[in-house]
């Protein structure tokens, strides 16, 4: 290494080349691969959207399946003796209100009541 440099005699010469048509290919060069890095992300955009719609789509069914099915059970109701309820019902009526309703529907051929 030379000992003897100075840096204030090196003058305003540029110590590196470029070679000819390098700044004009550059431009395209550089829009190029950008249009190129902005299809992928946009594909990639893409799929990411499908993979995010069908979970939250599949999310979705499931929970309403659950709601539709738990109400479903919910709403069932379970087989009772009906007839009890019935006569603990009849039983807790005044004696003018039984003899109305037997009245009524003494003459019912749908209804064959029994004294």
């Amino acid at each position: 290494m030379n000992k003897d440099f100075d840096l204030n005699n090196v003058g305003k010469r540029m110590p590196y080349t470029v070679p000819d048509g390098f700044f004009d290919k550059l431009e395209t060069q550089v829009s190029e691969r950008v249009k190129a890095e902005k299809s992928a992300s946009t594909a990639r955009k893409r799929i990411r959207l499908r993979w995010w719609g069908g979970s939250f789509t599949a999310i979705a069914a499931a929970v309403a399946l659950f709601f539709v099915l738990r109400t479903g059970v919910v709403t069932t109701p379970t087989p009772k003796d009906s007839f009890s309820e019935v006569e603990q019902a009849f039983g807790n009526l005044s004696s003018e209100d039984r003899e109305y309703i037997l009245a009524v529907y003494q003459d019912d051929p749908l209804l064959e009541l029994e004294y």
